[in-house]
Parts: C-alpha cells; sequence; structure tokens
C-alpha cells in the first residue's frame, strides 16, 4: 500500500517542537595570569554564579579557580539532587603542573553546562572532584535563594502548560496518522476490490472467448478434415470418374491452403487461440526452418495427420518422424519456454 503524504503542517509543528526542547551544550575555559611570585602557594574554588535558560534548555554554573604554585586534576563535576546525580552535557576535566604557576596567580573562570532544571531545592548541590578532594557547594546561593522561591510557582505553571501542549500536540499527530492509515486503507480495499472485479470480468470474457474460438476451430476443420482423409485413401483409385466429380473442389483448398497467404492467415489465429505461441517460437528459436514453422501452424492448428501430409507433400510415415525430429530441436535449442513449445506436439 502506498503510503500517504504527511500534511506539511503536522511537519511543521513536529519541527518547531523539537527544535525548542534541542540543547546546544558547550563548556567555556579562560585563563588569566597575575605575575606575583612573592604570594604564597595556593589552590581555591570558588562559585560565581547560577543561570538557567528554558530557551536554551540548560543549566550554567559560572565558577573559578585561582591557584600559585601547586598542581592540581579536575576530575569531574556533577549535581546532587535529592537521590539523583546529574551530569554536565559535555563532561569537565583538566590537568595542571606547578610549573605553569610556579610565579604567578592563575585564574580559570569556568562556565559549564547542565541539563535544564525547572526547579531547585535548598539542598541541591553542586559537587567539583579534584586531586585536593571533593569539593561540595550549595546549588542556590542566598543571592538568588529568594529569586527561586518566587519563580518556583511560575516554573510549575510552564512545566504544566508545556505538558499540556505537548500531550495535545501528540494527540492532534496521533489522530491525524489514525486518519490518513485509515483513509489509505479504505483506498487499498477499493483499489483491492476493483481490481478483483477487473480480474473476474476479464477470466469471464476469456473464456467466452476461448469457447467460442474452440467452437469455431472445431466447425471449421471437422468436415475439411474427414475429406481430406477420404481423399487421402481414395486418390489412387482407378475410377477416375468418381476422383474427378468427388475431389476436384478439394484439391483446389488443399492448393490454397499451401499457399503462403494462407499460411499467414493460419499463423495469425493460432498466435490469437493461444498466446502467441508461434511468434514466440519464432523469437526463441530462430534456427527453426520455413518447413518447420509451416508444419508447427498446420500442426497447431489443429488439423489431422492426413491433411498436413497433404499441405506438405510427405508421406504419413514420415508425419510421425518429422513430428519427433521437430520436438527434439525445440528441445535441443535451449530456449527458455522449449518444455512448453515441446508439449504442445
Amino acid at each position: 500500500m502506498k503510503i500517504p503524504k504527511i500534511p506539511p503542517y503536522i511537519c511543521i509543528a513536529v519541527l518547531l517542537f523539537l527544535t525548542n526542547n534541542k540543547a546546544f551544550a558547550e563548556n567555556t575555559i579562560a585563563r588569566i595570569a597575575e605575575y606575583a611570585p612573592e604570594m604564597p602557594d595556593t589552590f581555591i574554588v570558588q562559585t560565581k554564579e547560577l543561570s538557567n535558560s528554558s530557551q536554551k534548555q540548560t543549566l550554567n554554573i559560572t565558577f573559578e579557580i585561582r591557584a600559585k604554585g601547586t598542581d592540581f586534576d579536575i576530575y569531574s563535576t556533577e549535581l546532587h539532587v535529592h537521590d539523583s546525580i546529574i551530569v554536565p552535557l559535555v563532561p569537565l576535566s583538566m590537568s595542571v603542573s606547578a610549573s605553569e604557576t610556579a610565579d604567578s596567580l592563575v585564574t580559570w573562570n569556568c562556565d559549564i553546562e547542565f541539563p535544564y532544571r525547572a526547579i531547585f531545592y535548598n539542598d541541591d548541590v553542586w559537587v567539583l572532584n579534584t586531586s585536593h578532594g571533593q569539593s561540595c557547594y550549595n546549588l542556590i546561593p542566598e543571592s538568588i535563594r529568594n529569586y527561586n522561591v518566587m519563580k518556583l510557582s511560575e516554573q510549575r505553571s510552564n512545566m504544566n502548560k508545556r505538558a499540556v501542549a505537548g500531550i495535545l500536540l501528540a494527540g492532534v499527530l496521533t489522530l491525524c496518522f489514525i486518519d490518513i492509515y485509515r483513509r489509505g486503507k479504505r483506498k487499498s480495499i477499493k483499489d483491492k476490490l476493483f481490481i478483483e472485479e477487473q480480474f473476474a470480468i476479464k477470466d469471464f470474457a476469456n473464456a467466452e472467448l476461448k469457447k467460442k474460438v474452440d467452437t469455431l476451430y472445431a466447425d471449421r476443420w471437422r468436415a475439411f478434415n474427414h475429406l481430406c482423409n477420404e481423399y487421402f485413401n481414395k486418390k489412387d483409385a482407378y475410377a477416375e470418374s468418381v476422383r474427378l466429380s468427388v475431389f476436384k473442389e478439394l484439391e483446389k483448398q488443399i492448393a490454397a491452403m499451401r499457399s503462403h497467404q494462407s499460411l499467414i492467415e493460419l499463423e495469425q489465429l493460432v498466435n490469437i487461440y493461444d498466446d502467441n505461441i508461434l511468434q514466440q517460437i519464432r523469437v526463441q528459436i530462430p534456427s527453426l526452418t520455413k518447413k518447420d514453422t509451416a508444419f508447427l501452424t498446420y500442426l497447431f492448428s489443429g488439423f489431422s495427420p492426413r491433411a498436413i501430409c497433404l499441405f506438405t507433400d510427405i508421406k504419413i510415415k514420415n508425419f510421425y518422424n518429422r513430428k519427433a525430429r521437430l520436438k527434439d530441436k525445440i528441445l535441443a535449442s535451449g530456449a527458455p519456454d522449449s518444455e512448453k513449445f515441446a508439449s504442445k506436439l
């Protein structure tokens, strides 16, 4: 069944829905060095800012690392939200040797992106795993705690709206696909019934045509075959007057049947009656001679062996030998339908 095209408005709706929920993750780290040879060695991590972007669908945590005369490694960072652990969209790792900070205080400003969170809780923490140990920082600094409380109900309302919009969109898409499927199924059933009806009509017409052609063949050649048999048996009789009076017209008919035009007409009738069998034989076995195709034409037309002997001017004993040799020749030709052709002989 051919699948119907999806309406453009459905494609646009799905594209917009997916685009609005796609996050492009990126970590940013900026390095600043300040010459300070007399400053004591130090290693400090300090959070600076938390920003939540519903448009980008990301939660950004900005922090700084300050180091002087010490080496360190940053292994990973994560959010601990109740019993869940959330990792950043892009993994974070750093490795700094003491030689890089020997005479300078180096500051790394880091901006790390996590998956978007619509709701924050007071016990949410941000964890940084380093070679100096694990450090935990409250995810909600006091500067944004009150803001978070005010926005909590609004965020929940937006989440509900988004959920309802998603459900409605899914419902609309489901109904559209169901409608498309039902229309396609109804069309498929209708097409199937139409094809079956056409085949039934064609089969009936073919059956009627075959019946008429069979009757035509039987009526046309029955009497002629009988006269040929009689003529064959009596043509050498001494009763010349009887021979002339009875078979004069028949000899004209036999002569006419030997003509090239009669052979063409007979071949056309055979092809109509038997699915272009002579045409197929000519194409698949071009090595057959004109005498071979003429013999096959008389044979497939339904003439008796004696009638064919009269048309081809051969003896009755040679008829069966020629028929057998022609069958062997067809089978040895290697034609794709050689078995079918031979079965007709």
